[in-house]
Parts: structure tokens; sequence; C-alpha cells
């Protein structure tokens, strides 16, 4: 069994969920066979980035039984004699075209379709996604499999005093409903405390309008902190510290932020929709991301009763355990093996 897997996005200079599931279900394969190998782009240039990936991927491809494409996309040709297995994360870019460029939307459904027919077997990350994506592709239904992130044990918690701030991790796309925490704390004072809100090597999407106003007038306020590019060991830090994480998001096909928080001893509120309800479980409390007041109450709710809290610190840590990199590698070996073998 000999296995490449596509490192395009580990090239990348920016952060995002896509490229951390790269990052660790790479390195938690590595742990578990020698019969791995990686191929990663040394431009940085993320258009020469695309045109390896459609000209010297499937060149070093040719010497192996199977590649893995972790990161949405493939090469347009392969061998027939190469096994192919995508990690397709959500159809965003269908479901939310207007939040992206018009040749990117353009180039992703031209190639996803051509990809997932060409395929052997599919992965998805939660069954949120995989319930969005058969109802627009359904001739993947016996080639489709959901297997969920894990956390890395980097981010674990340790006995800190828990400082006054409500946390976001996340990008500035409007997806991510980063607008409602920034409405909430410009006009509503919790107790003195603010919000931090955390983008950890993300590229900052282009607002317009009334968000990009929001932003403006978050940048001078004196109850909002906006961080850009922080490391692993103060994004930690971040988490560990917080009084409480805050993600109403619209959109989540996973929402690894939601495991990290949780990881690090932090009670999290989220939205009650997408995939977040099978990651948070019964560990969080869910809000309304389309109620601006459904949000503001639950933070208030939480802030406010430091039992709620330390039953919620409680219930995370132990719904944490449920997700492991080493458990997805070994569903993921499973995949390639029973691929190999049909």
């Amino acid at each position: 069994m000999k296995i490449l897997i596509d490192g395009r996005v580990l090239a990348h200079n920016n952060i995002s969920g896509v490229q951390r599931y790269a990052q660790e279900i790479v390195k938690a394969l590595k742990k578990e066979t020698r019969d791995i190998e990686v191929a990663i782009p040394k431009f940085k240039n993320r258009y020469y980035q695309q045109i390896w990936e459609h000209t010297l991927l499937p060149w070093y491809a040719r010497d192996y039984d199977l590649l893995f494409c972790p990161s949405n996309i493939a090469p347009i040709y392969l061998p027939k004699k190469i096994k192919l297995i995508v990690t397709l994360h959500d159809i965003a870019f269908i479901d939310f075209s207007n939040q992206y460029s018009f040749i990117f939307r353009k180039y992703y459904q031209f190639l996803v379709p051509k990809n997932l027919k060409r395929a052997d077997f599919v992965i998805t990350i939660s069954n949120f996604s995989k319930n969005r994506i058969l109802k627009e592709f359904p001739f993947l239904t016996n080639k489709f499999k959901t297997i969920y992130h894990g956390v890395s044990s980097f981010f674990s918690t340790t006995q800190q005093k828990k400082q006054d701030y409500v946390l976001y991790v996340g990008t500035m796309n409007e997806i991510k409903n980063f607008q409602s925490i920034l409405q909430i704390f410009l006009t509503h004072q919790f107790k003195n405390r603010y919000l931090k809100m955390i983008l950890p090597g993300f590229a900052t999407f282009s607002c317009e309008g009334k968000v990009a106003k929001l932003i403006e007038q978050a940048k001078k306020s004196k109850n909002i902190e906006i961080i850009e590019k922080v490391d692993q060991n103060r994004l930690k830090q971040y988490y560990q510290n917080a009084k409480l994480f805050v993600f109403p998001s619209y959109h989540e096909s996973f929402g690894l932020p939601v495991l990290e928080s949780m990881a690090c001893g932090t009670p999290v509120i989220v939205s009650k929709t997408t995939a977040l309800s099978e990651v948070g479980g019964d560990a969080v409390v869910y809000c309304d991301p389309y109620d601006i007041n459904d949000i503001k109450e639950k933070i208030e709710m939480v802030l406010s009763d430091e039992n709620l809290q330390q039953e919620m610190i409680e219930k995370g840590l132990k719904r944490v355990k449920e997700f492991t990199w080493e458990k997805s590698a070994k569903e993921h070996l499973r995949v390639f093996q029973e691929v190999l073998n049909s």
C-alpha cells in the first residue's frame, strides 16, 4: 500500500479549518503507518499552487496506489490505475456563493463535480455536511462517509484564574455571524467584561456596507479588542483564560474552535445550526444566530451563573474525549484499505 497525500494547503500562509484538518490528519496518519508520503508545492503563490495541483501532483502520484486529497479538490485528471479519495468539507461555494469571488466560485463549481465523479471514495467531516452534499450529488450514496475531526492534545486545560473577557476565534466572514457579537458588545455592557476577537493567522474577508462600519466602530471601542495573527501558544492561552467562548455562526461544516475551547476548559455558546450540535452535544449552550437578543441573553445567562459555567466546563472536558485525531486517522486508514482492496 503506497499512499500519497495532496499537501497543497500545507503551503498556505493563512490558517483555515481545512488547513488545520490537513495538518492534523497528516500527523496522525504518519503515526499509524509508514506507507504515507506527502507532496507539498514549493510555490507560495496560490495560483501557482492550483497549477501544481493539476500538473505536477498527478505526475508525482503515478508511482503510488492511492492519492488522498484532504482539501476539497483533486487533480482534474488522474490515471485510472491510481485510486482517488477526496475529503469534501462542505459545499459553501454553492450555498453561500456570494461570499466568494467570481473566479473561485466558478472554479469550484466546475471542478468539484468532476472530482466527485472520478473519486473512488469521498469523506466528509459531519453528518450535516454529508446530508447536504448528498442532496446536491446523490450519486455519492455508495461511496461516502462521515469521519469527524479530532482535537489536538496541544489544546488542554490547566488550572488558571479566568479573566473577564468573552472570546471569539474565526474569520471576518459574514457566514460566521461575527457581526452580531460586535453589535452586542458595542451596545451592551456585561459588568465590565469585554470581547476579544482573535483572527489566528486567518485572511480577513472583505466586508462592505454596515458590516464594514461596524468593524471600524469596534476598532475604536474600549470594550472590544481585535487581535490578528497569534501563534498556537498564545491562542491556547486565550482559550484557557476566557470566561466564555461565543460562536454564533450561520454555517459550520464542523467547528474546530468549539472543540478547542472545551478542551481548554472554557464554557461555550454556539448556534443550534448546521454541524455545531454534532460537536457540542449537551456540553454547550445553544443560541439562535438569527436572533441577536437571544445571543445576548445566552451570554448574560452564562456569565451570571458560576455553577452553570463549572457544569459546562466539566461536560466540555468529557465531550472532547470523544474526538481524537488518532481515532480519525484509524477511520481514514480503514477507508484507504477498503478502496485499495475493492
